[in-house]
């Protein structure tokens, strides 16, 4: 049995859900690290936070950031891929135990970069949060 090729367009659009995906348990993880917490509602909070500042990032950090993401994606097995991509598609439901193996995997990826590429991916990241942070708060009065 043979199949069709896969599209190019559908290739695109499934590597940018797995990049975006991937973004969401960076920052994850970031927030854990900053804030020394190991509560899933703080990953959930800094989740929602990363999507919500890389949407302010200007367009030219928002493609940096992917292109890094993609990078450091890269270096985990097929099966690791697979299991993190199925692992973040769980959103708000993740378990404790998933997301710490969401955070094994993603920490292996991000080992994969290098210094420089790892440092520019914590400044875009952290960049976006307090974007996020920074629209989120109330106006001064």
């Amino acid at each position: 049995m043979t199949t069709a090729p896969v599209p190019a367009a559908h290739k695109k659009s499934g590597t940018w859900l797995v990049v975006g995906l991937l973004a969401l348990g960076v920052v994850a993880i970031i927030l854990v690290r900053m804030f020394h917490v190991s509560s899933t509602d703080a990953a959930r909070q800094g989740m929602k936070l990363s999507q919500e500042g890389k949407k302010l990032l200007p367009v030219e950090e928002q493609h940096e950031m992917e292109a890094i993401y993609a990078e450091a994606f890269q270096s985990l097995s097929p099966e690791e891929r697979q299991r993190f991509t199925t692992l973040v598609q769980k959103g708000q439901t993740i378990t404790d135990d998933e997301m710490t193996e969401t955070a094994t995997l993603l920490d292996k990826a991000l080992r994969s970069l290098s210094p420089e590429r790892n440092t520019r991916l914590w400044n875009l990241v952290s960049k976006a949060v307090k974007l996020a942070q920074k629209k989120a708060a109330p106006p001064a009065q």
